[in-house]
Parts: structure tokens; C-alpha cells; sequence
């Protein structure tokens, strides 16, 4: 769009028209934006289907060489903002056919943990110390188990993950069946969709910042020594804040997801082998559909 010093009258041009030529251009911004907002939106979706189906077809072929079946669940979503004035043009969010098969968290249930704990604190029901603090960034960037353990008998477990469910209207997210198996939580890729983008408005504007400059931060290894850079992180693609999850074998099945921001846009890509594929076809695969999709 011109800047608004390009709309003063052309010296140069025929006299007649002079007068005119502003509020010719003018009219012409008017429309044009008109134009995008009515268009863009449902451009943008378009965009996010085509890009939906790549990341599909990504995996397939990638995963086709070894000769082993596999599960990706994939879904794109504007993050969402306090400017809500044309939040009914908002892009609704696209996801492919095992959007909302549900399967295991593994490391993503952190996610819920650490906001609830932010949020409680935020509330005053709980005091967080700067070792605990450090304890929850620890749970985002190095993705640590053994904070894990602790944060989840520490500050409520199961309930961690009802009470953020429901905050965040996740209506197929529950806690682990198994006591204390907090890897074996029940999530989608679409209520992991949604409960990013709506972070930046139903958490504080300060624990939502944080948590996100946290998941920025991710290390090339994880706290157990395994590589971190998978599917969105693998891209090395400006913007990206992400969280990942690996888990292996439950239900005779390989866990592998990354879920995160791209600038303002949320990609989950939560990716499911046999047990007796090896980590790296699983990571081979979620490349792949990562690459397709930001493409």
C-alpha cells in the first residue's frame, strides 16, 4: 500500500486532473483494502489447505522408502489477537483428515503444565520461586523429564490438565489414564492448535510473552541427550518458537510431534510410527511435512 506522502498531486500531470488525481487515489486505497479484507482471509485458507496437503503428501513419500505406515496429524491456525473488531475474518484454522484423531501428548502435556502454574501464580493461589521459575523454562526449552516429575506431583497433576482443558475449551484433552504417566496424556493436533493460538489472549500478556520466548529458546539437545531439531525447529526458518515431543513405545507406537509459532501463524504436526520404525524415518517424515508446509 503507498504511504500517504505518495498520494500528493503529480506536478507533472495534465492540469485538468490535478484536482482529481488524490481523491482518484484515495478511492482506489479505499476499495483495494475493502478488497483485501474481504478476500483475504478466505485467500489465506486457501493457502493453508494447499499447504495442509503438502505436508501430507510430504510424509507419505518420505516415509514410503522404509516401507512402514505411519499417522500425521496436521493443523495451520492464525494466533490469535486482542484486536478483535474483525475477528469474524479471522482464517479458521485448516487441518488435515486426522486433525482431531486423538493420541498421546509425550512431551507437548508441558505445555498445559507450565501455563496452569503461570496462571495459578498469576492468581495468587500459588508462590513461584526463581528456582521454580527456572524449573518450568527447563520444561519448555530442554524439554526436562525430571522437571517434569516434579512440576506435575508438586502442583496438581491430572487436574493441571483438566483446569487448562477447560480454560482453553479443549474438549479432547484429558489427563493419562495410568496414574503419574503424564507423557500419556489424551490430546488432538486440533485442540493443541487451539490452545496456541489462544494463548496471547487467555493467558497474561506477560506469561503468554514468556512462554513463548521460552520455547524460542529450545536447545539442539534435549536434558536426555535427544536432538531437538525435528520438524519445525529442523527449518531454520526466522520466527519459529516451538515446543517438540518424542516418546516411544506405548502401545507399540513411536510419538513424535512439534507444535509451535511462525511469526503469527501456529503449526502442529503431531506424527505417529510402529515401534519397530526407527527415530529416524519418524524424523525423516515430520522434516518433510514440516519443510512442505512453511514452503
Amino acid at each position: 500500500m503507498r504511504r500517504a506522502q505518495d498520494l500528493r498531486p503529480d506536478p507533472s500531470a495534465q492540469p485538468g486532473l490535478s484536482a482529481s488525481r488524490p481523491l482518484l487515489l484515495a478511492v482506489s486505497v479505499v476499495v483495494a483494502l475493502l478488497v483485501g479484507l474481504t478476500a483475504g482471509p478466505a485467500q489465506a485458507q486457501t493457502r493453508s489447505a494447499s499447504s495442509v496437503d503438502a505436508a501430507d503428501a510430504a510424509w507419505a513419500q518420505a516415509l514410503a522408502p522404509s516401507g512402514t505406515g505411519g499417522t500425521l496429524a496436521v493443523v495451520v491456525a492464525p494466533v490469535q489477537s486482542a484486536r478483535a473488531s474483525l475477528a469474524d475474518r479471522t482464517p479458521a484454522p485448516v487441518g488435515n483428515a486426522a486433525a482431531d484423531r486423538p493420541t498421546y501428548s509425550a512431551s507437548l502435556v508441558k505445555l498445559l503444565v507450565v501455563e496452569d502454574v503461570l496462571h495459578r501464580a498469576r492468581t495468587g493461589a500459588l508462590t513461584l520461586t526463581t528456582a521454580d521459575r527456572q524449573l518450568l523454562m527447563s520444561m519448555l526449552i530442554t524439554s526436562d523429564d525430571p522437571a517434569m516429575n516434579t512440576a506435575w506431583e508438586r502442583w496438581g497433576a491430572d487436574q493441571m490438565v483438566r483446569d487448562g482443558a477447560a480454560r482453553y475449551g479443549l474438549t479432547s484433552t484429558a489427563p493419562p489414564a495410568e496414574l503419574g504417566q503424564w507423557g500419556q496424556t489424551v490430546t488432538t493436533a486440533g485442540d493443541m492448535a487451539r490452545f496456541l493460538a489462544a494463548l496471547p489472549v487467555t493467558a497474561h500478556p506477560e506469561d503468554a510473552t514468556t512462554m513463548r520466548f521460552w520455547l524460542s529458546m529450545a536447545t539442539p539437545l534435549g536434558a536426555d541427550g535427544f536432538d531437538q531439531s525435528f520438524g519445525l525447529l529442523a527449518q531454520d526458518t526466522p520466527g519459529t518458537a516451538a515446543k517438540q515431543g518424542w516418546m516411544c513405545c506405548v502401545a507399540d507406537t513411536r510419538h513424535l510431534h512439534s507444535v509451535g509459532y511462525v511469526d503469527d501463524t501456529v503449526v502442529v504436526l503431531l506424527g505417529e510410527v510402529p515401534a519397530t520404525t526407527g527415530w529416524d524415518v519418524a524424523i525423516a517424515g515430520l522434516d518433510a511435512a514440516a519443510a512442505a508446509l512453511l514452503r
